[in-house]
């Protein structure tokens, strides 16, 4: 459908046209901000839907949400202004069996700069009488394992930022472990990364940063980092065999034999502080997507195709700005993806990165080291000794299980054994330091904003 009209927003009236009907996406034009794009609208309810958009401007101050009922009424007006960096938006009160046409625009309110208004594809919400989309049962359902946690008095850190401890037993066993929880609204929630295949110690990194406020070992590490990470959106450098010409931020030598293509568990926080669990791929250097299900490599299996726009699933909408891969992940929207099965070959069923048993062994008993995320955005870093009279450890799924206990809606497991450690300022090197303060690639932690 044509709708020539008059559009009238913050200031002045511009003539516009729009053209948009049932599949296809509208676009109003307007003035010099970068478009939001990749909108997507999911049902999130009888009488609701969410907005999702990619957010490709970093001067806005706010963004506006429209709203409008079977075609475009005029006046226009903003159904709501959001904060800057806004990603989705939750529509409710829809009325059952209709047209909505869903927007989105970035703006600078002080000087009246948008850029264009960008629809949605029509929106047609549920007939009362269709059935309620159910969400799929978990396929892998785990309970959660929670602990009595003492609280740490940490006199170097502020208020934002909580440490816990617990030495209550794990399984019959002796177990000892501390947790640090913030928000990343109060503080910056940052990887480092020492650079040109070099490492240093959890301490060394800590405080050569100044700013540091806790931080714990990263991801899995040979001569570089296995996968990669991103400091401030900027990726470690793409790691190339040249000799065999494979990469292995995207491929890894399976129990198998055979080189497989993989993904990676990712965990990270975007612009704004957003943190996600998912699994990444990296096409090339330079581009990270990202997928809330991982590539279904096995080993025994075939190999696998790389990741493109809709294998495994579509790319997620969420960029990391700070982030580093490791694994397995633990817990991905609630769930645990990881398994103590083996397919008839004897090999994992869920190992999907293709780690060693003593990373992946769901039954081997070790140092670990955890990052997660709770519902509410606040990030938790997780440690425990292991391998030590006073603490065994802890196995892949009980990782799992300890940080759902602990409230976490995604989880990644880091590398652990004698790399795992925690530092805190005012405190030092917290746990039994089991393998010495052994020097590490990657780290992440709190920093002072």
């Amino acid at each position: 459908m044509n709708l020539p009209s008059l559009y009238s927003l913050v200031s002045g009236l511009l003539s516009l046209t729009l053209s948009s009907c049932i599949g296809e996406s509208g676009v109003i034009k307007l003035l010099s901000l970068d478009n939001p794009d990749a909108l997507v609208v999911t049902q999130t309810g009888s009488n609701s839907a969410r907005l999702n958009w990619r957010d490709n401007c970093s001067e806005e101050s706010c963004y506006y949400v429209f709203q409008s009922k079977g075609t475009i009424v005029l006046p226009l007006e903003p159904l709501a202004t959001l904060p800057a960096n806004s990603q989705s938006y939750e529509f409710n009160g829809l009325e059952p069996n209709s047209d909505y046409f869903l927007g989105v625009q970035a703006a600078v309110e002080k000087d009246n700069r948008l850029s264009d208004l960008i629809f949605a594809a029509v929106y047609r919400t549920p007939h009362p009488e269709d059935p309620p989309t159910e969400e799929d049962p978990d396929p892998n359902p785990i309970d959660a394992i929670s602990f009595n946690w003492t609280e740490v008095p940490s006199d170097g850190l502020p208020a934002a930022i909580k440490i816990y401890k617990t030495d209550e037993p794990l399984s019959g066993r002796p177990f000892n472990a501390w947790y640090a929880i913030a928000d990343p609204k109060e503080v910056n929630v940052r990887v480092l990364y020492p650079g040109g295949g070099n490492k240093a110690t959890i301490d060394q990194q800590a405080e050569g940063e100044g700013n540091c406020l806790v931080l714990i070992n990263g991801g899995i590490f040979g001569s570089a980092p296995i996968g990669f990470a991103l400091l401030d959106g900027v990726q470690t450098p793409w790691r190339l065999v040249e000799e065999d010409n494979w990469a292995v931020d995207k491929q890894y030598w399976g129990p198998d034999g055979k080189l497989h293509t993989v993904s990676r568990g990712l965990f990270g926080v975007d612009r704004s502080g957003k943190p996600g669990v998912f699994w990444s791929f990296t096409p090339s250097s330079g581009t990270v997507r990202v997928y809330e299900k991982p590539i279904p490599t096995v080993a025994g299996g075939a190999v696998q195709k790389e990741a493109d726009d809709t294998f495994p699933c579509a790319p997620a909408n969420w960029q990391p700005y700070n982030a580093l891969t490791c694994g397995p992940v633990l817990l991905q929207n609630g769930r645990c993806p990881i398994t103590d099965k083996k397919t008839s070959k004897g090999y994992w069923e869920t190992n999907y990165e293709l780690w060693a048993d003593d990373i992946y062994g769901v039954k081997q008993l070790a140092d670990r080291t955890a990052v997660g995320y709770t519902p509410e955005g606040k990030v938790i870093l997780f440690i425990c000794d292991g391998r030590i009279d006073a603490s065994k450890g802890a196995t892949t799924l009980e990782m799992a299980a300890i940080m759902k206990g602990l409230g976490c809606e995604g989880a990644l497991n880091l590398d652990g054994g004698g790399s795992t450690g925690m530092w805190i300022a005012g405190k030092g090197h917290i746990n039994d330091l089991t393998g010495g303060d052994r020097p590490v690639m990657t780290t992440v932690g709190f920093f002072s904003k």
